[in-house]
Protein backbone atom coordinates (compact mmCIF):
# COMPACT_ATOMS: atom_id res chain seq x y z
CA UNK A 1 0.00 0.00 0.00
CA UNK A 2 2.83 2.48 0.88
CA UNK A 3 3.95 1.99 -3.28
CA UNK A 4 0.37 2.62 -4.41
CA UNK A 5 0.69 5.97 -1.87
CA UNK A 6 4.14 6.70 -3.19
CA UNK A 7 2.62 6.53 -6.79
CA UNK A 8 -0.33 8.83 -6.42
CA UNK A 9 1.93 11.07 -4.53
CA UNK A 10 4.35 11.33 -7.64
CA UNK A 11 1.29 12.18 -9.99
CA UNK A 12 0.05 14.35 -7.70
CA UNK A 13 3.21 16.55 -7.54
CA UNK A 14 3.92 15.85 -11.24
CA UNK A 15 0.73 17.43 -12.42
CA UNK A 16 1.59 20.24 -9.17
CA UNK A 17 4.66 21.11 -11.01
CA UNK A 18 3.51 21.20 -14.73
CA UNK A 19 0.84 23.20 -13.74
CA UNK A 20 2.91 25.71 -11.93
CA UNK A 21 5.42 26.11 -14.79
CA UNK A 22 1.93 26.14 -17.20
CA UNK A 23 0.56 28.89 -14.98
CA UNK A 24 3.54 30.68 -15.00
CA UNK A 25 3.70 30.41 -18.80
CA UNK A 26 0.31 32.77 -19.14
CA UNK A 27 2.73 35.66 -18.40
CA UNK A 28 3.98 34.86 -21.71
CA UNK A 29 1.00 34.74 -23.02
CA UNK A 30 -0.43 38.07 -21.79
CA UNK A 31 2.80 39.82 -22.79
CA UNK A 32 2.05 38.25 -26.56
CA UNK A 33 -1.56 39.39 -26.77
CA UNK A 34 -0.47 42.95 -25.37
CA UNK A 35 2.20 43.47 -28.04
CA UNK A 36 -0.01 42.05 -31.04
CA UNK A 37 -2.48 44.37 -29.86
CA UNK A 38 -0.32 47.02 -29.41
CA UNK A 39 0.57 46.39 -32.90
CA UNK A 40 -2.77 45.93 -34.61
CA UNK A 41 -4.26 48.94 -33.10
CA UNK A 42 -1.60 51.57 -31.92
CA UNK A 43 1.32 50.57 -34.99
CA UNK A 44 -1.27 49.74 -37.46
CA UNK A 45 1.08 46.70 -38.17
CA UNK A 46 -0.01 43.75 -36.93
CA UNK A 47 2.20 40.58 -36.90
CA UNK A 48 1.59 37.77 -39.72
CA UNK A 49 1.98 34.95 -36.56
CA UNK A 50 0.63 36.76 -33.85
CA UNK A 51 -2.73 35.32 -33.57
CA UNK A 52 -2.03 31.90 -34.24
CA UNK A 53 0.92 31.87 -31.44
CA UNK A 54 -1.52 33.06 -29.42
CA UNK A 55 -3.65 29.60 -30.17
CA UNK A 56 -1.17 27.57 -30.10
CA UNK A 57 0.23 28.63 -26.81
CA UNK A 58 -3.33 28.71 -25.26
CA UNK A 59 -4.42 25.10 -26.82
CA UNK A 60 -1.16 23.99 -24.49
CA UNK A 61 -1.97 25.79 -21.69
CA UNK A 62 -5.59 24.38 -21.78
CA UNK A 63 -4.12 20.71 -22.38
CA UNK A 64 -1.62 20.55 -19.61
CA UNK A 65 -3.65 22.31 -16.88
CA UNK A 66 -5.96 19.56 -16.98
CA UNK A 67 -4.30 17.35 -14.73
CA UNK A 68 -3.45 20.04 -11.98
CA UNK A 69 -7.13 21.00 -12.42
CA UNK A 70 -8.41 17.23 -11.92
CA UNK A 71 -6.33 17.10 -9.02
CA UNK A 72 -7.80 19.52 -7.84
CA UNK A 73 -11.07 18.77 -8.69
CA UNK A 74 -11.47 22.85 -10.30
CA UNK A 75 -13.76 21.38 -13.30
CA UNK A 76 -17.18 22.34 -13.78
CA UNK A 77 -19.85 19.79 -11.53
CA UNK A 78 -23.49 20.10 -11.13
CA UNK A 79 -23.16 18.87 -7.16
CA UNK A 80 -26.39 19.80 -6.14
CA UNK A 81 -26.80 16.50 -4.60
CA UNK A 82 -23.59 14.86 -5.01
CA UNK A 83 -22.40 17.58 -2.30
CA UNK A 84 -24.76 16.76 0.00
CA UNK A 85 -23.62 12.84 0.34
CA UNK A 86 -20.99 11.29 2.30
CA UNK A 87 -17.58 11.41 1.44
CA UNK A 88 -17.75 7.83 1.05
CA UNK A 89 -20.89 7.85 -1.13
CA UNK A 90 -19.04 10.27 -3.27
CA UNK A 91 -16.60 7.66 -3.50
CA UNK A 92 -18.60 4.75 -4.35
CA UNK A 93 -20.12 7.21 -7.26
CA UNK A 94 -16.85 8.27 -8.40
CA UNK A 95 -15.70 4.84 -8.98
CA UNK A 96 -18.94 3.39 -10.52
CA UNK A 97 -18.68 6.39 -12.96
CA UNK A 98 -14.91 6.45 -13.56
CA UNK A 99 -14.94 4.05 -16.22
CA UNK A 100 -16.39 7.12 -18.96
CA UNK A 101 -13.82 9.18 -17.56
CA UNK A 102 -11.07 6.60 -17.72
CA UNK A 103 -12.00 5.70 -20.96
CA UNK A 104 -12.39 9.52 -22.37
CA UNK A 105 -8.73 9.88 -21.61
CA UNK A 106 -7.79 7.44 -22.55
CA UNK A 107 -8.85 7.46 -26.61
CA UNK A 108 -8.13 11.58 -25.95
CA UNK A 109 -4.24 10.44 -25.29
CA UNK A 110 -4.05 7.99 -28.21
CA UNK A 111 -5.63 10.01 -30.59
CA UNK A 112 -3.45 12.95 -29.76
CA UNK A 113 -0.78 11.01 -29.98
CA UNK A 114 -1.39 9.65 -33.38
CA UNK A 115 -1.87 13.20 -34.32
CA UNK A 116 1.30 14.36 -33.02
CA UNK A 117 3.37 11.80 -34.45
CA UNK A 118 1.49 12.14 -38.14
CA UNK A 119 2.54 15.93 -37.54
CA UNK A 120 6.41 15.15 -37.11
CA UNK A 121 6.62 12.48 -39.39
CA UNK A 122 5.54 14.56 -42.37
CA UNK A 123 6.76 17.55 -41.28
CA UNK A 124 2.81 19.40 -40.96
CA UNK A 125 2.65 22.80 -41.45
CA UNK A 126 -0.04 25.36 -40.46
CA UNK A 127 -2.24 26.51 -43.72
CA UNK A 128 -0.79 30.67 -43.14
CA UNK A 129 1.23 33.23 -44.55
CA UNK A 130 3.50 32.27 -41.19
CA UNK A 131 3.35 28.67 -41.59
CA UNK A 132 4.82 27.28 -38.48
CA UNK A 133 5.34 23.59 -37.69
CA UNK A 134 2.87 21.97 -36.13
CA UNK A 135 4.50 18.93 -34.38
CA UNK A 136 5.68 21.50 -31.38
CA UNK A 137 1.78 22.79 -30.46
CA UNK A 138 0.62 18.82 -30.87
CA UNK A 139 2.74 17.27 -28.84
CA UNK A 140 1.51 19.12 -26.01
CA UNK A 141 -1.75 17.41 -26.83
CA UNK A 142 -0.84 13.63 -25.87
CA UNK A 143 1.59 15.27 -22.83
CA UNK A 144 -1.45 16.85 -21.48
CA UNK A 145 -3.67 14.20 -21.98
CA UNK A 146 -1.43 11.60 -20.61
CA UNK A 147 -0.79 13.80 -17.66
CA UNK A 148 -4.56 13.71 -17.48
CA UNK A 149 -4.97 10.37 -17.26
CA UNK A 150 -2.23 9.34 -14.88
CA UNK A 151 -4.28 12.07 -12.31
CA UNK A 152 -7.54 10.34 -13.18
CA UNK A 153 -5.99 6.92 -12.76
CA UNK A 154 -4.53 8.25 -9.27
CA UNK A 155 -8.08 9.54 -8.81
CA UNK A 156 -9.86 6.35 -8.64
CA UNK A 157 -7.20 4.87 -6.99
CA UNK A 158 -8.03 7.79 -3.88
CA UNK A 159 -11.70 6.71 -4.53
CA UNK A 160 -11.36 3.10 -4.06
CA UNK A 161 -9.40 3.02 -0.96
CA UNK A 162 -12.21 6.23 -0.17
CA UNK A 163 -14.93 3.66 -0.82
CA UNK A 164 -13.62 0.23 0.61
CA UNK A 165 -12.32 1.61 3.84
CA UNK A 166 -14.55 5.31 4.56
CA UNK A 167 -10.36 6.60 4.73
CA UNK A 168 -8.33 8.84 2.86
CA UNK A 169 -5.78 7.37 1.25
CA UNK A 170 -3.46 9.98 2.30
CA UNK A 171 -3.78 11.47 5.55
CA UNK A 172 -3.30 15.18 3.72
CA UNK A 173 -5.36 14.61 0.91
CA UNK A 174 -6.14 17.89 0.12
CA UNK A 175 -7.42 17.07 -3.48
CA UNK A 176 -10.85 18.58 -2.91
CA UNK A 177 -11.19 22.14 -4.25
CA UNK A 178 -10.39 25.40 -2.15
CA UNK A 179 -13.37 26.77 -4.00
CA UNK A 180 -16.49 24.19 -2.62
CA UNK A 181 -19.37 25.63 -1.19
CA UNK A 182 -20.62 23.81 2.00
CA UNK A 183 -24.36 23.54 2.38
Amino acid sequence: MNLVRLAVKGIDRLNEMVGYVTALSLLGLVGLVCYEVFLRYVVKAPTTWGNEMISFIFAGYVMLGGGVTLLNRDHVAMDIIYSRWSKRTQAIVDVVTSGFMLLFCWVMFQQTAIMAIEAFETGQRANSDWGPLLFPVMLSLPIGSGLLLLQAIARVVRDLYMATTGTPLLPDDGTASTHEVQP
